[in-house]
Protein backbone atom coordinates (compact mmCIF):
# COMPACT_ATOMS: atom_id res chain seq x y z
CA UNK A 1 0.00 0.00 0.00
CA UNK A 2 1.39 3.38 -0.88
CA UNK A 3 0.96 6.70 1.38
CA UNK A 4 -0.94 9.39 -0.01
CA UNK A 5 0.74 12.55 -1.75
CA UNK A 6 0.37 15.39 0.57
CA UNK A 7 -0.82 17.86 -1.83
CA UNK A 8 -5.13 18.87 -2.22
CA UNK A 9 -6.98 16.20 -4.16
CA UNK A 10 -10.23 16.63 -4.89
CA UNK A 11 -12.77 14.14 -2.37
CA UNK A 12 -13.77 11.08 -4.57
CA UNK A 13 -17.40 10.68 -5.33
CA UNK A 14 -19.39 8.04 -3.15
CA UNK A 15 -19.07 5.41 -5.95
CA UNK A 16 -15.69 5.18 -7.60
CA UNK A 17 -14.66 2.96 -10.09
CA UNK A 18 -13.22 0.26 -7.36
CA UNK A 19 -16.28 0.32 -5.26
CA UNK A 20 -18.78 -1.94 -6.77
CA UNK A 21 -21.84 -0.16 -8.03
CA UNK A 22 -24.50 0.84 -5.60
CA UNK A 23 -22.17 0.90 -2.50
CA UNK A 24 -21.20 3.74 -0.97
CA UNK A 25 -17.71 4.17 0.08
CA UNK A 26 -18.37 5.60 3.08
CA UNK A 27 -21.05 2.81 4.61
CA UNK A 28 -18.03 0.38 3.80
CA UNK A 29 -15.85 2.96 6.14
CA UNK A 30 -18.58 3.28 8.67
CA UNK A 31 -18.64 -0.56 9.58
CA UNK A 32 -14.83 -0.53 10.33
CA UNK A 33 -13.91 -1.58 13.53
CA UNK A 34 -12.69 0.45 15.92
CA UNK A 35 -9.33 -0.19 18.13
CA UNK A 36 -8.56 -1.33 20.13
CA UNK A 37 -10.93 -4.22 19.23
CA UNK A 38 -11.91 -4.98 23.18
CA UNK A 39 -13.07 -1.59 23.35
CA UNK A 40 -15.63 -2.06 20.35
CA UNK A 41 -19.20 -2.97 21.46
CA UNK A 42 -19.64 -5.21 17.96
CA UNK A 43 -16.45 -7.15 18.24
CA UNK A 44 -17.37 -7.39 22.06
CA UNK A 45 -20.84 -8.40 21.08
CA UNK A 46 -20.11 -11.18 18.81
CA UNK A 47 -17.18 -12.83 21.14
CA UNK A 48 -20.34 -12.94 23.61
CA UNK A 49 -22.72 -14.27 20.60
CA UNK A 50 -19.49 -17.02 19.63
CA UNK A 51 -19.56 -18.12 23.23
CA UNK A 52 -23.37 -19.10 23.95
CA UNK A 53 -23.62 -20.98 20.00
CA UNK A 54 -26.51 -23.61 20.83
CA UNK A 55 -25.79 -27.06 19.09
CA UNK A 56 -28.27 -25.89 16.09
CA UNK A 57 -27.05 -27.23 12.43
CA UNK A 58 -25.07 -24.73 10.24
CA UNK A 59 -26.86 -22.95 7.62
CA UNK A 60 -25.11 -21.48 4.67
CA UNK A 61 -26.28 -18.76 2.32
CA UNK A 62 -24.48 -16.60 -0.39
CA UNK A 63 -22.93 -13.16 0.20
CA UNK A 64 -24.68 -10.42 -1.13
CA UNK A 65 -22.54 -7.29 -2.48
CA UNK A 66 -23.35 -5.02 0.38
CA UNK A 67 -20.92 -3.80 3.25
CA UNK A 68 -22.65 -5.72 6.13
CA UNK A 69 -21.55 -9.05 4.60
CA UNK A 70 -18.13 -7.41 4.13
CA UNK A 71 -17.91 -6.80 7.64
CA UNK A 72 -18.75 -10.12 8.48
CA UNK A 73 -16.06 -11.26 6.60
CA UNK A 74 -13.65 -8.91 8.59
CA UNK A 75 -15.10 -10.49 11.56
CA UNK A 76 -13.92 -13.56 10.46
CA UNK A 77 -10.98 -12.92 8.99
CA UNK A 78 -9.98 -11.00 12.16
CA UNK A 79 -10.69 -14.55 14.27
CA UNK A 80 -8.91 -16.88 12.14
CA UNK A 81 -5.38 -16.06 11.61
CA UNK A 82 -3.15 -16.51 9.83
CA UNK A 83 -6.34 -15.45 7.38
CA UNK A 84 -5.03 -12.03 5.75
CA UNK A 85 -7.11 -9.33 7.30
CA UNK A 86 -8.96 -6.91 4.61
CA UNK A 87 -10.99 -3.89 4.80
CA UNK A 88 -14.52 -4.21 4.63
CA UNK A 89 -14.50 -2.12 1.14
CA UNK A 90 -12.50 -4.94 -0.24
CA UNK A 91 -14.63 -7.90 0.92
CA UNK A 92 -17.38 -6.51 -0.63
CA UNK A 93 -15.35 -6.30 -3.84
CA UNK A 94 -14.21 -9.57 -2.97
CA UNK A 95 -17.83 -10.57 -2.93
CA UNK A 96 -18.79 -9.10 -5.79
CA UNK A 97 -16.04 -10.93 -7.77
CA UNK A 98 -16.24 -14.25 -6.55
CA UNK A 99 -18.62 -16.55 -4.59
CA UNK A 100 -18.64 -15.69 -1.17
CA UNK A 101 -20.32 -18.44 0.73
CA UNK A 102 -21.37 -17.50 4.65
CA UNK A 103 -21.71 -20.08 7.25
CA UNK A 104 -24.67 -19.39 10.32
CA UNK A 105 -25.17 -21.22 13.50
CA UNK A 106 -28.32 -19.38 15.48
CA UNK A 107 -27.66 -16.29 12.74
CA UNK A 108 -25.03 -15.64 14.03
CA UNK A 109 -21.96 -15.64 11.24
CA UNK A 110 -19.00 -18.46 12.03
CA UNK A 111 -17.55 -19.32 8.86
CA UNK A 112 -17.32 -18.38 5.48
CA UNK A 113 -15.78 -19.79 1.61
CA UNK A 114 -14.33 -18.26 -1.43
CA UNK A 115 -14.31 -19.55 -4.54
CA UNK A 116 -14.52 -19.26 -8.29
CA UNK A 117 -14.62 -21.37 -11.65
CA UNK A 118 -11.57 -21.09 -13.97
CA UNK A 119 -12.65 -19.21 -17.67
CA UNK A 120 -12.38 -22.61 -19.41
CA UNK A 121 -14.53 -25.34 -19.20
CA UNK A 122 -11.60 -27.80 -18.47
CA UNK A 123 -10.25 -25.81 -15.79
CA UNK A 124 -11.19 -26.81 -11.85
CA UNK A 125 -12.77 -24.96 -9.15
CA UNK A 126 -10.69 -23.18 -7.26
CA UNK A 127 -11.50 -23.01 -3.62
CA UNK A 128 -9.37 -20.28 -1.81
CA UNK A 129 -10.60 -19.76 1.54
CA UNK A 130 -12.46 -21.61 4.41
CA UNK A 131 -12.36 -19.90 7.50
CA UNK A 132 -14.38 -21.29 10.52
CA UNK A 133 -14.14 -19.27 13.91
CA UNK A 134 -12.26 -21.01 16.40
CA UNK A 135 -15.75 -21.24 19.08
CA UNK A 136 -17.31 -23.33 15.65
CA UNK A 137 -15.00 -25.42 15.13
CA UNK A 138 -15.43 -29.27 14.69
CA UNK A 139 -18.79 -29.21 13.98
CA UNK A 140 -18.77 -29.86 10.26
CA UNK A 141 -18.81 -26.14 9.16
CA UNK A 142 -15.84 -26.18 7.12
CA UNK A 143 -16.80 -29.36 5.37
CA UNK A 144 -20.29 -28.25 4.17
CA UNK A 145 -19.01 -25.16 3.02
CA UNK A 146 -17.00 -27.31 1.03
CA UNK A 147 -19.70 -28.73 -0.48
CA UNK A 148 -22.00 -26.56 -1.26
CA UNK A 149 -19.32 -24.33 -3.09
CA UNK A 150 -18.55 -27.95 -5.34
CA UNK A 151 -22.10 -28.19 -6.02
CA UNK A 152 -22.49 -24.63 -7.93
CA UNK A 153 -19.96 -26.39 -10.05
CA UNK A 154 -20.85 -30.31 -10.52
CA UNK A 155 -18.38 -31.14 -13.43
CA UNK A 156 -15.11 -29.45 -12.68
CA UNK A 157 -12.10 -30.81 -10.57
CA UNK A 158 -11.34 -28.75 -7.50
CA UNK A 159 -8.61 -27.14 -6.60
CA UNK A 160 -6.91 -25.34 -3.60
CA UNK A 161 -3.90 -25.11 -1.12
CA UNK A 162 -3.25 -25.46 2.23
CA UNK A 163 0.35 -24.92 3.96
CA UNK A 164 2.23 -27.92 5.26
CA UNK A 165 2.25 -27.15 8.95
CA UNK A 166 -1.74 -27.33 8.72
CA UNK A 167 -2.79 -30.47 9.28
CA UNK A 168 -6.83 -29.94 9.81
CA UNK A 169 -7.29 -28.71 7.02
CA UNK A 170 -5.18 -31.34 4.65
CA UNK A 171 -7.65 -34.13 6.71
CA UNK A 172 -10.51 -31.89 5.84
CA UNK A 173 -10.33 -31.49 2.34
CA UNK A 174 -9.30 -35.44 2.42
CA UNK A 175 -12.63 -36.21 4.18
CA UNK A 176 -14.53 -33.81 1.82
CA UNK A 177 -12.86 -35.74 -1.25
CA UNK A 178 -14.55 -38.95 0.17
CA UNK A 179 -17.58 -37.23 1.02
CA UNK A 180 -17.98 -36.46 -2.76
CA UNK A 181 -16.91 -39.69 -3.98
CA UNK A 182 -13.32 -38.24 -5.86
CA UNK A 183 -9.71 -38.30 -4.77
CA UNK A 184 -7.87 -35.92 -3.45
CA UNK A 185 -3.96 -36.04 -5.20
CA UNK A 186 -1.10 -33.54 -4.16
CA UNK A 187 0.47 -31.25 -7.68
CA UNK A 188 3.41 -29.49 -8.05
CA UNK A 189 2.97 -25.61 -7.46
CA UNK A 190 2.55 -23.93 -10.81
CA UNK A 191 -0.02 -26.10 -11.93
CA UNK A 192 -2.27 -23.93 -11.49
CA UNK A 193 -1.39 -19.81 -10.96
CA UNK A 194 -0.66 -18.56 -7.44
CA UNK A 195 -3.47 -15.58 -8.05
CA UNK A 196 -5.61 -18.48 -8.62
CA UNK A 197 -4.95 -20.51 -5.39
CA UNK A 198 -4.80 -17.09 -3.51
CA UNK A 199 -1.37 -18.08 -1.99
CA UNK A 200 1.70 -16.34 -2.21
CA UNK A 201 5.08 -18.66 -2.50
CA UNK A 202 7.64 -19.35 -0.06
CA UNK A 203 5.29 -19.75 2.81
CA UNK A 204 5.36 -23.59 3.22
CA UNK A 205 1.88 -24.07 0.64
CA UNK A 206 1.12 -27.51 -0.93
CA UNK A 207 -0.97 -27.65 -3.98
CA UNK A 208 -3.80 -30.55 -4.49
CA UNK A 209 -6.66 -30.95 -6.63
CA UNK A 210 -9.81 -33.15 -5.94
CA UNK A 211 -10.09 -34.99 -9.10
CA UNK A 212 -13.73 -36.10 -9.50
CA UNK A 213 -15.13 -39.06 -11.47
CA UNK A 214 -16.32 -38.69 -14.62
CA UNK A 215 -20.41 -38.33 -14.88
CA UNK A 216 -21.62 -41.53 -16.64
CA UNK A 217 -24.36 -40.56 -19.58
Amino acid sequence: MTSQPRAVVQTPPLECLNVPRGVSDCACKALEPTFPLSRDPSVVGRKKQLAALSSSEVSIREASVVPQDGRRMKDLQVECSPIVVRSVHDNVSTISERLVLLAEIDGVHVGFCVSFPGPQDSDPLFIQIVAVAPNAQRRGVGLTLLTKAAEREPLRDIALATQKINVAAREMNGKFANSIGASLQQVNLGTYRDSDLGIQRGMGYRSWVIQRLPVEP
